[in-house]
């Protein structure tokens, strides 16, 4: 009798754990968790770099990449629907990168050409606001460089990482698929063809569930098609109600654009987070503290920073930087993946304090730079101050011309300082693309500000 007893109380236990084990559970980060979580990535890429050489070639360079990241983030109220109800503010204490480039056919031990990326040794308030293509950055408190912008727009976002948890409660062994809001956001492309997420709940204990996703995306980014794909798993710890670990293998194919070179990469990123200590540091992530920071970014928050050469300007996002050397950086607008223009900036010699270049002389050097590509000046004219304590020369010369068989139209700038320090800005805009490029050049030059000065003319 009591083994009888005893063997249908095994049975029932037997039963209770399975009705236990079945029960779906929830996981998720709700928009209105406000703890603050101390975030910790660490990104490897490693594959080739495609970039143009002339006569339509492309030139294979060996890439290698390790970042690492240190932060602390809190989510901050949604700004819509779908991506953008994925809002944080974050707190970097660290952000480096260190990359290694080498011709593919080097001789064997060729030594690779190294560069590093780091934020400045500042606390960096940056705000990580959802949508499609990718979380838009921005600082609250400073303008940010498209170097420094770069490095901290990473492959498997944190934050974007969130859209793949599941939205209704799930069992072990279930699968779904996340929207594609989320699928593109994690990918980072500008304009999705197509693509599909699968995430699956592999298993669950009291402390932990884990979750292994798989999936791929085609479409675009800056003009340029690429195709990726994403393997990965994250941890969700039970305990604390968030996700405390993730593992991303992004492999991605990028064609050769106008404004980046092409790529065939594998990023790893392994991502650590937990509920984050009270310092110092963290109660700059108070209510107080982010209580001023608006749903929507103001316009000069979305603005980029240039500083070179003793002088600064700010521009928009469309405006991406394509190639810097010691006299000249360039860069060119994008619009909806199509090329509208591009800036050559440079500094060139001071003149006497208090002067600048003759306006015949720019005018003989414009001629002397177009040659035959130049058909008429249009007009020449001196920009209005902006203030009364604006003192800057800025010269507009509008150029009429052709190249290659292409109408075009090139907008002259010659500013200068009271100190005679000055810079040339060559606007270059194909004459039907006019109307879509507006007084953008203007928004440039107009923002221009003389920071240190170079060696005037005695």
């Amino acid at each position: 009798m009591r083994s009888l007893w005893l063997g249908c109380l095994f049975v029932f236990v037997l039963a209770t754990r399975s009705v236990v084990a079945a029960d779906p559970i929830e996981i998720s980060e709700p928009e209105s968790d406000a703890r603050i979580r101390s975030i910790r990535s660490h990104v490897q890429v490693t594959g080739e770099q495609m970039t143009p050489g002339g006569g339509g070639k492309v030139i294979p360079l060996k890439l290698s990449l390790d970042a690492q990241y240190r932060f602390l983030e809190r989510r901050l109220s949604g700004a819509g629907r779908d991506a953008e109800t994925l809002r944080s503010v974050r707190l970097y204490r660290f952000a480096n990168s260190e990359i290694e480039v080498t011709p593919a056919d080097a001789p064997a031990g060729a030594p690779p050409k190294k560069s590093t990326l780091k934020l400045p040794e500042t606390k960096h308030l940056i705000v990580a606001q959802g949508r499609r293509e990718g979380p838009f950055l921005y600082s609250a408190t400073a303008t940010l460089t498209f170097d420094q912008l770069d490095l901290i727009r990473t492959p498997g976002d944190s934050l974007a990482l969130l859209g793949f948890l599941p939205r209704e409660a799930v069992n072990v062994g279930d699968t779904w698929k996340p929207e594609s809001w989320a699928v593109q956001m994690v990918s980072g492309l500008e304009a999705m063809l197509k693509g599909e997420i699968t995430c699956k709940l592999e298993e669950s204990t009291d402390a932990i569930a884990r979750i292994t996703f798989t999936g791929s995306a085609e479409g675009a980014t800056v003009g340029a098609t690429s195709g990726i794909q994403l393997v990965g798993e994250l941890t969700f710890d039970r305990l604390q109600k968030l996700v405390s670990k993730a593992r991303i293998k992004q492999t991605e194919k990028r064609s050769v654009g106008a404004v980046s070179p092409g790529f065939e990469v594998t990023a790893n990123v392994v991502i650590e987070r937990s509920l984050a200590e009270e310092t110092n540091d963290a109660k700059l992530l108070s209510d107080s503290a982010v209580a001023d920071i608006p749903v929507e970014p103001a316009p000069e928050m979305q603005f980029l920073r240039f500083e070179s050469w003793g002088l600064r300007f700010y521009h928009d996002r469309n405006w991406h930087q394509f190639h810097q050397t010691k006299e000249t950086a360039i860069f060119r607008l994008m619009e909806q993946g199509s090329l509208v223009a591009q800036v050559n900036v440079s500094p060139i010699p001071a003149a006497v304090v208090g002067s600048h270049t003759p306006e015949d002389q720019f005018l003989a050097d414009i001629r002397q730079s177009l040659g035959k590509k130049l058909k008429a000046v249009k007009s020449t004219e001196q920009l209005p101050a902006r203030n009364a304590t604006d003192r800057r020369y800025l010269l507009r010369v509008i150029i009429e011309g052709e190249a290659d068989g292409v109408p075009m139209t090139w907008h002259y700038y010659l500013c200068a300082a009271p100190t005679g320090q000055q810079v040339a800005f060559v606007f270059a805009i194909e004459t039907k693309q006019l109307e879509k490029f507006g007084n953008r050049d203007q928004t440039i030059v107009r923002l221009l500000e003389f920071v240190t000065t170079r060696q005037a003319q005695k």
